[in-house]
């Protein structure tokens, strides 16, 4: 019997995406998620629980719509915990490819109900894994106690990003922006201690950052992704501090490296896969902003090493994360021992 191959993604489907599948003659049906913009304005708590609903729904719809032995790829790792969940839920066979690994291991209580969930799910011969770094599949297999499992490694990519051939001009100031696993606390402490350096921060909420924050910050919040990418063309530096050790930061890296913006990032497993400190950017330990805002200085004083660092970021970006090596993974991945009908069908979970 031949199978059918779905893609979940947890945003809407991008036209990269689809046509790196049918560029390919590769059968797959893509189903996104529409998620709107008001929904990053809600407070951390409400978000959560409205794309976790999402996810879920997302989730069940692919469950209902295949059938046993399929194939269905997740874009996002909590989404394939609830495609596994539900699967076992309600009885039924599926092939469950995981992209893109994300644990953020502690001793809270919610974190270890999280990592027994993670660790049935990975435990599962047919949950195929992914990582986004050549150190992971070691700490995961140890860290869920699954010395077996296999974990492909797959770089994420930058989909339809602007790729800037030549260096952009650069502007006068240094960037950071985004909202998952941001040390902003670090990025306050360096730029007080730099309050002859501007700094232009975005962020996902009017009180992201605090009441009281340094002068030389200027500060916007819940701004339009194309606004986002304006703002960050413009920088001279871009600092992404980290406070986790899962992959965070990587589309703001992406747009970085392509932008030829040297960077100065948190030292962890995901960073490391595309910066090679003192070479291509910085990696600092997290929480040391006294060198954060070293490094800061050390490129703000030096234009050479910001073009230098800034020109081998961009050879890194465009070498690991380019979506066709993107999509010729992911079809290697699902082509296993899977025979898939044809008919590629794109869809938006309104």
């Amino acid at each position: 019997m031949r199978r059918t191959v779905f893609f979940l993604k947890d945003s809407r489907i991008h036209e990269w995406l689809i046509s790196g599948f049918v560029k390919r003659d590769f059968p797959v049906q893509l189903i996104g998620i529409s998620n709107p913009s008001e929904l990053f304005a809600m407070s951390r708590f409400r978000r959560i629980i409205r794309l976790h609903s999402r996810y879920a729904q997302l989730s069940l719809k692919s469950l209902l719509k295949s059938r046993r032995g399929d194939v269905i790829i997740c874009f996002l790792d909590v989404m394939g915990l609830y495609v596994f969940l539900l699967s076992r839920i309600l009885f039924k066979r599926r092939e469950i490819i995981v992209i893109n690994i994300m644990f953020n291991d502690g001793s809270d209580f919610l974190t270890s109900i999280k990592r027994k969930m993670f660790r049935m799910m990975l435990n599962n011969n047919r949950v195929h894994p992914t990582v986004t770094s050549s150190e992971l599949s070691a700490i995961y297999k140890k860290l869920f106690k699954i010395p077996d499992k296999h974990f492909y490694l797959l770089h994420d990519c930058y989909g339809d990003q602007e790729i800037f051939t030549e260096r952009p001009e650069e502007g006068d100031y240094v960037f950071c922006g985004g909202t998952n696993g941001r040390d902003w606390e670090a990025l306050i402490k360096a730029a007080d201690l730099l309050p002859d350096i501007r700094f232009v921060v975005v962020g996902p909420q009017r009180n992201t950052l605090g009441d009281k924050i340094p002068g030389n910050i200027e500060y916007f919040f819940n701004i339009p992704y194309d606004d986002f990418q304006k703002i960050m063309l413009k920088c001279s530096i871009l600092a992404l501090p980290l406070n986790t050790e899962a992959p965070a930061g990587l589309i703001v890296l992406f747009s970085a490296g392509l932008m030829h913006k040297p960077l100065i990032s948190t030292n962890n497993y995901t960073l490391r896969e595309y910066v090679t400190s003192g070479e291509n950017g910085f990696l600092i330990e997290k929480g040391d902003y006294l060198t954060l805002a070293e490094k800061i200085k050390e490129l703000n004083d030096d234009s050479l090493k910001r073009r230098e660092f800034g020109d081998r970021l961009f050879k890194k970006v465009v070498e690991l994360g380019s979506p066709d090596a993107f999509i010729e993974k992911v079809i290697e991945i699902a082509k296993q021992s899977q025979e898939v009908k044809p008919g590629i069908q794109p869809q938006t979970l309104k």
